[in-house]
């Protein structure tokens, strides 16, 4: 199961004097501490200055290491020398205080203080996108990335229901993998889950909180989730028990249906821009094509962004070889890197990104709208400024978030023994406009603004019926 929605969007996202301790061995463990965060601000420092982003590709991602190695080891040499400008000393006091008089002294496991200092540095930075990363957490934002998952194959959102004046925390249903365990169930969209089994016994979301709860949900292939859910019948609550298979499946980042009040209207929601984007929206348009479908609303709605390589390959689809998609601009305003629409051969990971030589502009003719709202972001907001921009759609709905500035996943392996991975903001990006809407935002063509109703607002984004949704309306309204 995963939350609704993942940023990658993402949905949701975020230790007297003479009596102070002196043996060697404690001694060295402070300075450990105190050692390795002053790594953290020196790797910080200087990789602020790489041209690399988020989702190069491994050749260029190795080029430019490279090219760095001289500023690397010189920074390797410098790692044991004092800091005279930060006092990281008062980490080393503050680790000696809490083992000598905390009561809790002896229970504290020093590398999950050593881990919390750090996410906590990288908050502290001011740039709101950066944070440590465990190599565990990075290996799972990894998979997640790909599209791979083990769990039962759905999407939730939090949220509360009142039943027999009772306030229950519960995860609805908002969407059922085709290819998950859930799909061959009797598991309903809709249907929130209440409780989930541990050891035998029952317990409330309530209770464990969301992200423990979460996490006993999620499992491995082959084990059971076992869970409770309130299912409304006529006015009332009913609860169901499930038992559910866990599996292998893929996420869904890219759903097409034709729109209700016109068959020629093929609707093509996408949810964010992971590895499996590329192809999902490859074969979602030609399913509603093949239904009749001639002209597109491409939903991006609530969409919180995804992977530059993603991105890259969808628009590709669109625009003529050799198109501009975007341009990454350092704090200066020089450009560092643009990137093209082009034939792209990608191996490992991303080869569902690699896009054919035939491929190029194949849906350059569609006749498109786009359909946004505030939570538009990122990667979707560089798919709506560039249909705008090259004249091939229409921008139907709200303003967009505005999150223009581009993010790096450095590994502090680069620099010695050390674990874990640093995301920080790298690059600012503009379209082929040239200016950047980090802060403001993207503004619906003149005429086209429009929010949802009170009464659409009632129901659940996902779960909205066509016709109580206004936004979509207008935006099939375009085609007349």
């Amino acid at each position: 199961m995963n939350q609704n929605n993942f940023d990658y969007d993402p949905e949701q996202r975020e230790v007297t004097e003479a009596e102070m301790p002196t043996s060697p061995a404690k001694e060295q463990k402070t300075n450990g501490i105190w050692l390795a965060i002053i790594c953290v601000v020196a790797a910080v420092a200087v990789l602020l200055t790489y041209t690399l982003t988020e989702a190069a590709n491994r050749e260029y991602y190795s080029e430019k290491l490279a090219e760095q190695q001289q500023t690397i080891n010189h920074l390797k040499e410098e790692l044991g020398k004092p800091r005279d400008d930060v006092d990281f000393e008062k980490l080393g006091v503050l680790a000696a205080l809490f083992e000598r008089y905390s009561y809790y002294s002896g229970q504290m496991d020093e590398q999950e203080m050593l881990t919390a200092v750090l996410k906590a540095y990288a908050e502290a930075t001011g740039d709101n996108y950066a944070e440590y990363y465990t190599e565990e957490e990075y290996q799972q934002l990894k998979t997640e990335n790909q599209g791979d998952y083990e769990g039962i194959g759905v999407s939730t959102i939090q949220t509360k229901l009142t039943v027999s004046e009772y306030q229950y925390s519960v995860f609805q249903i908002v969407s059922i993998y085709p290819n998950g365990s859930a799909a061959s169930s009797e598991l309903q969209l809709g249907d929130m889950i209440y409780a989930v089994k541990s050891e035998d016994t029952y317990q409330l979301v309530n209770t464990l909180g969301y992200t423990k709860a979460l996490s006993m949900i999620r499992g491995a292939r082959g084990t059971q989730a076992e869970f409770l859910v309130f299912r409304k019948n006529g006015e009332q609550y009913e609860s169901l028990e499930f038992s559910i298979t866990r599996d292998v499946f893929e996420s869904v980042s890219v759903q097409g249906f034709p729109a209700d009040r016109d068959s020629k209207v093929g609707i093509v929601r996408i949810t964010g821009f992971d590895l499996t984007t590329p192809h999902q929206f490859k074969e979602e348009i030609a399913k509603l094509q093949s239904q009749g479908a001639e002209k597109f609303v491409f939903d991006v709605r609530n969409n919180p962004g995804g992977d530059l390589q993603s991105i890259k390959a969808v628009l590709t689809y669109f625009l003529q070889k050799d198109d501009l998609i975007l341009s990454s601009i350092d704090a200066k305003g020089n450009v560092a890197r643009s990137y093209y629409a082009e034939a792209t051969t990608l191996t490992g990971e991303y080869a569902p990104c690699s896009v054919a030589e035939e491929e190029i502009g194949m849906y350059a003719d569609l006749e498109a709208v786009v359909l946004c709202n505030g939570n538009t972001a990122s990667a979707a907001e560089v798919f709506t400024a560039t249909l705008r921009d090259y004249g091939m759609a229409t921008i139907v709905g709200e303003k967009t978030f505005g999150k223009g500035v581009m993010q790096s996943f450095l590994p502090l392996s680069m620099f010695g023994d050390y674990s874990g991975y640093v995301k920080m903001t790298t690059y600012a990006y503009v379209t082929k406009c040239g200016v950047t809407y980090h802060d403001v935002g993207i503004s619906p063509t003149e005429g086209c603004e429009i929010a949802l109703s009170e009464e659409a607002k009632k129901s659940h984004f996902h779960l909205l019926e066509q016709a109580k949704d206004d936004q979509l309306q207008m935006a099939i309204s375009q085609f007349q």
